[in-house]
């Protein structure tokens, strides 16, 4: 969960349960790969559009209270203090209002700054190519073959 949500995605427990299985033990980096090619981070107007369904009125601003209320109730729930973390950093003009399009902006640049920095470290360690995730209980080099998902219309994102 973690090491994708570095790669820039944010997957929910529905999608992690496609890759990891209770036959799962492990995944090499070229399944990681895969997963990343099949599992695409979410667009500034995916975004957008999932702000846009909770602020009605088309303000360009959901308050603290409306972002707390959604993102502890719904999806993969965060807890109060993750989501108190998330409101100080992004209360730009601190107002107790999260400016979405700029958090959106900001969400967007620090992904992108994340898989630079990855790929960064990959250029000078290789070695970091050949690491496992998961459970080491074998001293295999390959990974296990991933479930191929049956395809399925791809659907708008929302903010939980």
């Amino acid at each position: 969960f973690s090491v994708l949500q570095q790669a820039g995605r944010n997957p929910s427990q529905k999608t992690i349960n496609k890759y990891w299985t209770s036959q799962t033990t492990s995944l090499n980096f070229d399944d990681f790969c895969a997963i990343l090619k099949k599992e695409k981070p979410a667009t500034k107007s995916e975004l957008l559009e999932a702000f846009g369904k909770i602020d009605t009125e088309k303000t360009g601003f959901i308050s603290h209270d409306e972002l707390y209320k959604i993102l502890t109730t719904r999806g993969d729930k965060m807890t109060w203090e993750e989501v108190t973390t998330v409101t100080k950093q992004a209360d730009f003009n601190c107002s107790g209002k999260l400016d979405y399009s700029k958090f959106c902006e900001l969400y967007v640049a620090t992904s992108e700054q994340c898989c630079k920095a990855a790929r960064d470290r990959l250029e000078i360690d290789p070695r970091l190519r050949q690491q496992q995730f998961g459970n080491q209980t074998e001293n295999s080099s390959e990974g296990i073959a991933l479930p191929v998902p049956k395809p399925s219309p791809r659907s708008s994102r929302t903010a939980d």
